[in-house]
């Protein structure tokens, strides 16, 4: 079971990834690349090692928590 909650978009999703780099260091694509509808989709690489992959998605979900 998958749970979450909704967050406003303070942004575009390419702020979103930039702001992301900036603050974790871990690189994702913004959603517009893939032409994902609205704002906010954040596209993360499953070619990363897996602990590199672990270590990045638990950085970035720490600072989405923090937001």
């Amino acid at each position: 079971m998958v749970c979450g909650t909704a967050r406003p978009i303070l942004g575009t999703d390419e702020v979103l990834a930039i702001d992301v780099l900036r603050t974790t260091g871990v690189l994702f694509q913004p959603g517009h690349f893939y032409n994902f509808p609205g704002e906010g989709h954040l596209i993360a690489s499953l070619i990363t090692p897996s602990g590199q992959f672990a270590e990045g998605i638990g950085r970035a979900l720490q600072y989405i928590a923090d937001r």
